[in-house]
Protein backbone atom coordinates (compact mmCIF):
# COMPACT_ATOMS: atom_id res chain seq x y z
CA UNK A 1 0.00 0.00 0.00
CA UNK A 2 1.28 3.22 -0.78
CA UNK A 3 2.59 5.58 1.99
CA UNK A 4 0.47 8.79 2.61
CA UNK A 5 2.46 11.98 1.83
CA UNK A 6 0.85 13.61 4.95
CA UNK A 7 2.71 11.37 7.34
CA UNK A 8 6.18 11.78 6.03
CA UNK A 9 5.48 15.66 6.14
CA UNK A 10 4.26 15.10 9.82
CA UNK A 11 7.67 13.76 10.38
CA UNK A 12 9.09 15.86 8.63
CA UNK A 13 7.98 18.82 10.99
CA UNK A 14 8.42 17.32 14.39
CA UNK A 15 12.11 16.59 13.40
CA UNK A 16 13.02 20.13 12.31
CA UNK A 17 10.48 21.49 15.51
CA UNK A 18 13.37 19.29 17.77
CA UNK A 19 16.00 20.27 15.68
CA UNK A 20 15.15 23.94 16.09
CA UNK A 21 14.51 23.28 19.82
CA UNK A 22 18.13 22.28 20.34
CA UNK A 23 19.66 24.64 17.91
CA UNK A 24 18.03 27.50 20.33
CA UNK A 25 19.12 25.45 23.34
CA UNK A 26 22.82 25.58 21.96
CA UNK A 27 22.72 29.71 21.08
CA UNK A 28 21.85 30.09 24.71
CA UNK A 29 24.58 28.13 25.39
CA UNK A 30 27.59 29.98 23.48
CA UNK A 31 26.01 33.15 24.85
CA UNK A 32 26.82 32.22 28.33
CA UNK A 33 30.37 33.29 29.07
CA UNK A 34 32.65 31.34 31.52
CA UNK A 35 33.27 33.82 34.43
CA UNK A 36 36.89 34.96 35.46
CA UNK A 37 38.41 35.01 32.53
CA UNK A 38 40.02 37.79 30.36
CA UNK A 39 39.00 37.72 27.49
CA UNK A 40 41.00 39.68 25.66
CA UNK A 41 43.71 37.57 26.29
CA UNK A 42 42.35 34.93 24.76
CA UNK A 43 42.02 36.62 21.77
CA UNK A 44 45.25 38.02 21.56
CA UNK A 45 46.26 33.89 22.70
CA UNK A 46 44.34 33.17 19.55
CA UNK A 47 45.98 35.37 16.88
CA UNK A 48 48.93 33.39 17.63
CA UNK A 49 47.25 30.12 17.32
CA UNK A 50 44.72 30.78 14.07
CA UNK A 51 44.33 26.80 14.03
CA UNK A 52 42.68 26.67 17.57
CA UNK A 53 40.38 29.12 16.73
CA UNK A 54 39.26 27.94 12.93
CA UNK A 55 38.80 24.34 14.41
CA UNK A 56 37.18 25.37 16.58
CA UNK A 57 34.58 27.39 15.20
CA UNK A 58 34.65 24.26 12.84
CA UNK A 59 33.20 21.69 15.78
CA UNK A 60 30.65 24.02 17.42
CA UNK A 61 33.17 25.68 19.77
CA UNK A 62 33.48 29.49 20.21
CA UNK A 63 36.84 29.94 22.23
CA UNK A 64 37.27 33.65 21.10
CA UNK A 65 34.37 33.96 23.53
CA UNK A 66 34.91 31.81 25.61
CA UNK A 67 31.55 30.51 26.36
CA UNK A 68 29.71 27.63 28.23
CA UNK A 69 30.45 25.70 25.03
CA UNK A 70 33.68 27.03 23.82
CA UNK A 71 35.31 23.25 23.31
CA UNK A 72 32.68 22.63 21.16
CA UNK A 73 32.68 18.87 19.84
CA UNK A 74 36.03 18.94 19.71
CA UNK A 75 36.57 16.11 22.85
CA UNK A 76 33.75 14.34 21.71
CA UNK A 77 35.30 13.83 18.11
CA UNK A 78 39.06 13.04 19.51
CA UNK A 79 37.72 10.42 22.06
CA UNK A 80 35.76 8.78 18.68
CA UNK A 81 38.99 8.31 17.02
CA UNK A 82 40.78 7.10 19.48
CA UNK A 83 38.19 5.10 20.54
CA UNK A 84 38.76 3.63 16.95
CA UNK A 85 41.87 2.91 16.84
CA UNK A 86 41.44 1.18 20.19
CA UNK A 87 39.13 -1.31 18.62
CA UNK A 88 41.65 -2.25 16.12
CA UNK A 89 43.95 -3.50 18.86
CA UNK A 90 42.97 -6.99 19.41
CA UNK A 91 43.83 -7.64 22.68
CA UNK A 92 41.16 -4.82 24.31
CA UNK A 93 38.97 -6.84 22.62
CA UNK A 94 36.21 -3.80 22.70
CA UNK A 95 34.09 -4.83 19.38
CA UNK A 96 31.92 -6.60 21.81
CA UNK A 97 31.85 -4.49 24.52
CA UNK A 98 28.02 -3.28 25.06
CA UNK A 99 27.08 -0.31 23.58
CA UNK A 100 26.08 1.16 26.54
CA UNK A 101 29.32 0.31 28.53
CA UNK A 102 31.29 1.55 25.38
CA UNK A 103 29.24 4.73 25.07
CA UNK A 104 30.60 5.80 28.77
CA UNK A 105 34.16 5.08 28.27
CA UNK A 106 33.91 7.00 25.34
CA UNK A 107 32.70 9.62 27.32
CA UNK A 108 35.20 9.29 29.98
CA UNK A 109 37.82 9.84 27.43
CA UNK A 110 36.10 12.80 25.71
CA UNK A 111 36.29 14.07 29.53
CA UNK A 112 40.00 13.47 29.72
CA UNK A 113 40.89 15.19 26.17
CA UNK A 114 38.82 18.49 27.17
CA UNK A 115 40.46 18.93 30.62
CA UNK A 116 43.62 18.70 29.08
CA UNK A 117 42.38 21.14 26.04
CA UNK A 118 40.74 23.79 28.32
CA UNK A 119 43.67 23.60 31.03
CA UNK A 120 45.77 23.97 27.84
CA UNK A 121 43.94 27.29 26.84
CA UNK A 122 43.62 28.50 30.42
CA UNK A 123 46.78 28.60 31.46
CA UNK A 124 48.05 30.57 28.95
CA UNK A 125 45.56 33.55 29.77
CA UNK A 126 44.79 35.61 32.82
CA UNK A 127 42.03 34.15 35.45
CA UNK A 128 40.30 35.76 38.13
CA UNK A 129 41.39 33.40 41.55
CA UNK A 130 38.01 34.38 42.96
CA UNK A 131 35.97 32.06 40.88
CA UNK A 132 37.50 29.02 42.35
CA UNK A 133 35.69 26.73 44.32
CA UNK A 134 38.84 24.94 45.05
CA UNK A 135 40.11 27.22 47.26
CA UNK A 136 41.52 30.69 46.64
CA UNK A 137 44.55 29.76 44.58
CA UNK A 138 45.35 29.72 40.83
CA UNK A 139 45.23 26.02 40.60
CA UNK A 140 41.93 25.68 41.66
CA UNK A 141 40.91 28.89 39.28
CA UNK A 142 41.98 27.21 36.79
CA UNK A 143 40.24 23.54 37.98
CA UNK A 144 37.19 25.48 37.90
CA UNK A 145 37.03 27.51 34.81
CA UNK A 146 38.25 23.67 33.06
CA UNK A 147 35.79 22.08 35.03
CA UNK A 148 33.28 24.55 33.79
CA UNK A 149 34.84 24.08 30.31
CA UNK A 150 34.27 20.18 30.37
CA UNK A 151 30.60 20.48 31.77
CA UNK A 152 29.46 22.31 28.70
CA UNK A 153 31.17 20.25 26.34
CA UNK A 154 29.71 17.15 28.06
CA UNK A 155 26.37 18.98 27.88
CA UNK A 156 26.89 19.49 23.81
CA UNK A 157 27.71 15.85 23.30
CA UNK A 158 24.43 14.99 25.25
CA UNK A 159 22.08 17.73 22.88
CA UNK A 160 23.86 16.15 19.86
CA UNK A 161 22.93 12.99 20.65
CA UNK A 162 19.41 13.98 21.49
CA UNK A 163 19.30 15.69 17.60
CA UNK A 164 20.34 12.05 16.82
CA UNK A 165 17.73 10.38 18.32
CA UNK A 166 14.60 13.07 17.64
CA UNK A 167 16.51 15.55 15.04
CA UNK A 168 17.71 16.02 11.78
CA UNK A 169 21.18 16.15 10.56
CA UNK A 170 22.29 14.17 13.42
CA UNK A 171 25.23 15.34 15.96
CA UNK A 172 26.28 17.40 12.80
CA UNK A 173 23.18 19.86 13.08
CA UNK A 174 25.41 21.92 15.84
CA UNK A 175 28.48 22.27 13.65
CA UNK A 176 26.65 23.39 10.66
CA UNK A 177 25.10 25.84 12.73
CA UNK A 178 28.23 27.20 14.61
CA UNK A 179 29.70 27.16 11.16
CA UNK A 180 26.71 29.58 9.60
CA UNK A 181 27.25 31.56 12.56
CA UNK A 182 31.13 32.24 12.64
CA UNK A 183 31.11 32.68 8.41
CA UNK A 184 28.96 36.71 8.90
CA UNK A 185 31.80 37.67 11.77
CA UNK A 186 34.78 36.50 9.73
CA UNK A 187 33.38 37.92 6.51
CA UNK A 188 32.81 41.47 8.10
CA UNK A 189 36.16 41.08 9.96
CA UNK A 190 37.36 40.53 6.22
CA UNK A 191 35.83 43.58 4.92
CA UNK A 192 37.43 45.61 7.83
CA UNK A 193 40.74 44.59 7.28
CA UNK A 194 40.89 45.56 3.91
CA UNK A 195 38.38 48.26 3.47
CA UNK A 196 39.06 49.80 6.52
CA UNK A 197 40.79 52.82 4.71
CA UNK A 198 38.39 53.38 1.77
CA UNK A 199 38.21 51.06 -1.59
CA UNK A 200 41.18 50.03 -3.30
CA UNK A 201 41.55 48.39 -6.54
CA UNK A 202 43.88 45.45 -5.31
CA UNK A 203 41.52 44.68 -2.74
CA UNK A 204 38.22 44.70 -4.59
CA UNK A 205 40.11 41.99 -7.36
CA UNK A 206 41.57 40.12 -4.40
CA UNK A 207 37.62 40.05 -2.82
CA UNK A 208 36.12 39.42 -6.60
CA UNK A 209 38.80 36.42 -6.74
CA UNK A 210 37.90 34.74 -3.26
CA UNK A 211 34.14 34.73 -4.11
CA UNK A 212 34.76 32.98 -7.33
CA UNK A 213 36.38 30.53 -6.10
CA UNK A 214 34.84 29.92 -3.34
CA UNK A 215 31.76 29.92 -5.79
CA UNK A 216 34.13 27.38 -7.53
CA UNK A 217 34.84 25.50 -4.71
CA UNK A 218 31.21 25.09 -3.43
CA UNK A 219 30.55 23.46 -7.41
CA UNK A 220 33.29 20.98 -7.35
CA UNK A 221 32.54 19.93 -3.57
CA UNK A 222 28.75 19.36 -4.56
CA UNK A 223 29.96 17.55 -7.81
CA UNK A 224 32.22 15.38 -5.62
CA UNK A 225 29.47 14.54 -3.18
CA UNK A 226 27.12 13.44 -6.20
CA UNK A 227 28.83 11.96 -8.50
CA UNK A 228 28.63 7.72 -8.18
CA UNK A 229 30.10 4.77 -9.24
CA UNK A 230 27.61 2.45 -10.43
CA UNK A 231 28.54 -1.26 -10.31
CA UNK A 232 25.73 -2.88 -12.08
CA UNK A 233 24.19 -6.01 -9.79
CA UNK A 234 22.90 -9.04 -11.17
CA UNK A 235 19.36 -9.66 -8.82
CA UNK A 236 18.34 -13.36 -9.41
CA UNK A 237 14.60 -12.65 -8.83
CA UNK A 238 14.68 -10.06 -11.57
CA UNK A 239 14.36 -11.12 -14.44
CA UNK A 240 13.13 -8.51 -17.32
CA UNK A 241 13.63 -5.34 -19.07
CA UNK A 242 14.34 -3.64 -15.66
CA UNK A 243 17.29 -5.88 -14.67
CA UNK A 244 19.91 -3.89 -16.07
CA UNK A 245 19.16 -1.25 -13.79
CA UNK A 246 20.18 -2.44 -10.76
CA UNK A 247 23.25 -1.28 -9.62
CA UNK A 248 25.47 -0.24 -6.24
CA UNK A 249 26.17 3.23 -6.38
CA UNK A 250 29.45 4.57 -4.76
CA UNK A 251 30.59 8.00 -4.35
CA UNK A 252 33.37 9.29 -6.05
CA UNK A 253 34.60 10.92 -2.45
CA UNK A 254 33.21 7.95 -0.10
CA UNK A 255 34.15 9.91 2.81
CA UNK A 256 32.67 13.02 2.52
CA UNK A 257 33.66 15.85 4.74
CA UNK A 258 34.22 14.00 7.56
CA UNK A 259 38.04 13.48 6.91
CA UNK A 260 38.69 17.39 7.41
CA UNK A 261 36.82 17.65 10.53
CA UNK A 262 38.74 14.88 12.46
CA UNK A 263 41.76 16.04 10.56
CA UNK A 264 41.62 18.91 12.24
CA UNK A 265 40.76 17.73 15.65
CA UNK A 266 43.90 15.40 15.62
CA UNK A 267 46.04 17.73 14.75
CA UNK A 268 45.39 20.16 17.70
CA UNK A 269 45.52 17.86 19.84
CA UNK A 270 48.99 17.39 20.17
CA UNK A 271 49.18 20.93 20.99
CA UNK A 272 46.60 21.26 23.90
CA UNK A 273 48.99 18.81 25.28
CA UNK A 274 51.93 20.31 24.55
CA UNK A 275 50.42 24.04 25.52
CA UNK A 276 49.84 22.21 29.08
CA UNK A 277 52.93 20.84 29.24
CA UNK A 278 54.20 24.13 29.07
CA UNK A 279 52.60 25.44 31.67
CA UNK A 280 53.30 22.24 34.12
CA UNK A 281 57.29 22.08 32.78
CA UNK A 282 57.57 25.55 31.76
CA UNK A 283 61.04 26.76 29.72
CA UNK A 284 61.80 23.39 28.99
CA UNK A 285 63.71 23.41 25.07
CA UNK A 286 62.02 20.38 23.98
CA UNK A 287 58.43 20.93 24.67
CA UNK A 288 59.24 24.59 23.17
CA UNK A 289 60.29 23.33 20.39
CA UNK A 290 57.52 20.48 19.63
CA UNK A 291 55.33 23.57 20.08
CA UNK A 292 56.49 26.13 17.33
CA UNK A 293 57.40 22.99 14.88
CA UNK A 294 54.08 21.09 14.98
CA UNK A 295 51.95 24.07 14.25
CA UNK A 296 49.72 24.18 10.83
CA UNK A 297 52.14 27.09 9.68
CA UNK A 298 55.38 25.03 9.68
CA UNK A 299 55.96 22.34 7.38
CA UNK A 300 56.74 18.85 9.88
CA UNK A 301 53.20 20.12 11.13
CA UNK A 302 51.72 20.82 7.56
CA UNK A 303 53.21 17.35 6.55
CA UNK A 304 51.68 15.55 9.76
CA UNK A 305 48.08 17.19 8.91
CA UNK A 306 48.12 15.89 5.07
CA UNK A 307 48.98 12.63 6.12
CA UNK A 308 46.09 12.28 8.78
CA UNK A 309 43.62 13.90 6.05
CA UNK A 310 44.31 11.34 3.59
CA UNK A 311 44.34 8.15 6.37
CA UNK A 312 41.49 9.72 7.51
CA UNK A 313 40.00 9.83 3.90
CA UNK A 314 40.58 5.67 3.04
CA UNK A 315 39.26 4.93 6.49
CA UNK A 316 36.08 6.81 6.71
CA UNK A 317 35.72 5.72 3.31
CA UNK A 318 35.98 2.05 4.54
CA UNK A 319 33.47 2.92 7.38
CA UNK A 320 30.37 4.03 5.10
CA UNK A 321 31.34 1.26 2.83
CA UNK A 322 32.06 -1.49 3.96
CA UNK A 323 32.94 -4.43 1.46
CA UNK A 324 32.57 -7.29 3.59
CA UNK A 325 29.05 -6.34 4.72
CA UNK A 326 28.35 -5.71 0.96
CA UNK A 327 29.86 -8.73 -0.49
CA UNK A 328 28.15 -11.21 2.32
CA UNK A 329 24.40 -9.61 1.74
CA UNK A 330 25.25 -10.06 -2.26
CA UNK A 331 26.29 -13.82 -1.15
CA UNK A 332 23.41 -14.38 1.08
CA UNK A 333 20.54 -12.83 -1.30
CA UNK A 334 22.18 -14.81 -4.55
CA UNK A 335 23.04 -11.52 -6.14
CA UNK A 336 26.25 -10.85 -7.84
CA UNK A 337 28.15 -8.43 -9.49
CA UNK A 338 28.90 -9.33 -13.76
CA UNK A 339 32.34 -11.47 -14.09
CA UNK A 340 32.80 -11.60 -10.50
CA UNK A 341 32.85 -14.51 -8.52
CA UNK A 342 29.66 -14.18 -5.31
CA UNK A 343 32.14 -14.26 -1.80
CA UNK A 344 35.93 -13.04 -1.56
CA UNK A 345 36.34 -12.60 -4.98
CA UNK A 346 33.43 -9.66 -4.60
CA UNK A 347 34.69 -8.24 -1.60
CA UNK A 348 38.39 -8.06 -2.92
CA UNK A 349 36.49 -6.55 -5.92
CA UNK A 350 34.90 -4.22 -4.17
CA UNK A 351 37.45 -3.20 -2.02
CA UNK A 352 39.95 -2.00 -4.70
CA UNK A 353 37.24 -0.22 -6.13
CA UNK A 354 36.60 1.57 -2.57
CA UNK A 355 40.41 2.35 -2.19
CA UNK A 356 40.80 3.76 -5.67
CA UNK A 357 37.32 6.32 -5.28
CA UNK A 358 38.42 7.54 -1.68
CA UNK A 359 42.56 8.05 -3.21
CA UNK A 360 40.73 10.47 -5.59
CA UNK A 361 38.75 11.75 -2.67
CA UNK A 362 41.84 12.37 -0.74
CA UNK A 363 43.83 13.86 -3.26
CA UNK A 364 40.91 16.13 -3.70
CA UNK A 365 41.01 17.38 -0.10
CA UNK A 366 44.85 17.37 0.02
CA UNK A 367 44.89 19.78 -3.23
CA UNK A 368 42.27 22.00 -2.09
CA UNK A 369 43.13 21.85 1.86
CA UNK A 370 46.11 20.59 2.34
CA UNK A 371 49.11 21.56 0.34
CA UNK A 372 48.22 25.18 -0.08
CA UNK A 373 49.18 25.68 3.84
CA UNK A 374 53.13 24.64 3.04
CA UNK A 375 52.86 28.45 1.49
CA UNK A 376 51.83 29.21 4.97
CA UNK A 377 55.15 29.39 6.25
CA UNK A 378 55.85 32.48 4.64
CA UNK A 379 52.85 34.14 4.66
CA UNK A 380 50.19 33.37 7.18
CA UNK A 381 47.25 34.60 4.90
CA UNK A 382 47.63 31.65 2.46
CA UNK A 383 46.89 29.13 5.92
CA UNK A 384 43.83 31.13 6.83
CA UNK A 385 42.61 30.71 3.22
CA UNK A 386 43.70 27.11 2.95
CA UNK A 387 41.36 26.39 6.46
CA UNK A 388 38.97 28.70 4.76
CA UNK A 389 38.90 26.09 1.54
CA UNK A 390 38.87 23.27 4.06
CA UNK A 391 35.69 24.97 6.12
CA UNK A 392 33.79 25.45 3.26
CA UNK A 393 34.35 21.47 1.84
CA UNK A 394 33.02 21.06 5.69
CA UNK A 395 29.92 23.15 5.45
CA UNK A 396 28.95 22.06 2.00
CA UNK A 397 29.12 18.61 2.81
CA UNK A 398 26.78 18.93 5.71
CA UNK A 399 24.47 20.54 3.81
CA UNK A 400 24.26 18.14 1.24
CA UNK A 401 23.75 15.21 3.82
CA UNK A 402 21.22 17.44 5.79
CA UNK A 403 19.44 17.96 1.98
CA UNK A 404 19.39 13.84 1.55
CA UNK A 405 18.10 12.99 4.66
CA UNK A 406 15.07 15.43 4.12
CA UNK A 407 14.76 13.89 0.79
CA UNK A 408 14.75 10.13 1.96
CA UNK A 409 12.11 10.98 5.05
CA UNK A 410 10.10 12.66 2.39
CA UNK A 411 10.28 9.66 0.26
CA UNK A 412 9.71 7.29 3.27
CA UNK A 413 7.01 4.30 2.38
CA UNK A 414 6.23 6.29 -1.08
CA UNK A 415 5.60 3.48 -2.56
CA UNK A 416 3.90 2.14 -5.22
CA UNK A 417 1.92 -1.02 -4.27
CA UNK A 418 3.08 -4.69 -5.97
CA UNK A 419 -0.28 -5.87 -6.57
CA UNK A 420 -3.35 -4.09 -7.69
CA UNK A 421 -5.81 -3.66 -5.16
CA UNK A 422 -9.18 -3.52 -5.76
Amino acid sequence: MKGNNTDNIHLLRKKISWTCLIIFIFLIGRNILIPGVNVKQVVNFLNNQYLLQTVSGALGGDLSRMSLFALGLGPWMSALILWRVFTLIKGFNLKKMPLERAFLFKTMLAVIIGFIQSIAIVNNIEIDIGVSIFGHTQVGAVLTISLLMVTGAIFLIWLSNMNEILGIGGPTILILASMIINWPENISMYFIENFRLGVDVTAVVKTVVIAIGVLFLVLLTVSFQRAQRKIPIRKVMINNNFYHKSYLPIQINPAGGMPLMYSMTLLVLPQYVLQALNYWIPNNNIVMYLIMNTTITQPVGVTFYIVILFVLSIGFAFININPDQISEDLQQSGDYIDNVEPGEETREYLTKIVFRLSSVGAIYMIAVAGLPLYLGANDQQYTQYSLTAGSVIILVSLIVNITDQISTLLTKNNYDPLFFEE
